[in-house]
């Protein structure tokens, strides 16, 4: 296997991250969608909840990733911006 260029593989994680987020995402969605359901009524409602609370820390993790992935220049000659940018 020939070794791939650092950009290229910067770009397939920035793919792939995005493919995890998306039906995660979804997920989350039906998941919060159940929870309105006012049918839904002790342990079942109290394990939707969790799990609601489980992707969203999830999602937050991956929406950190793909933050730092983007910060990365594809360009070797330019320098990341997490480098250069102060927290407000």
């Amino acid at each position: 296997m020939e070794p791939q260029e650092p950009s290229d593989v910067l770009k397939d994680i920035r793919h792939s991250l995005h493919e995890l987020a998306q039906p995660l995402a979804a997920v989350t969605g039906l998941v919060d969608l159940l929870i309105l359901d006012q049918r839904l009524i002790g342990p079942f409602a109290e394990e939707m909840h969790l799990i609601s609370q489980k992707l969203e820390e999830v999602l937050e993790v991956v929406s950190r990733i793909r933050e730092l992935a983007r910060a990365i220049p594809l360009a070797e000659e330019e320098e990341p911006k997490f480098l250069l940018e102060r927290p407000s």
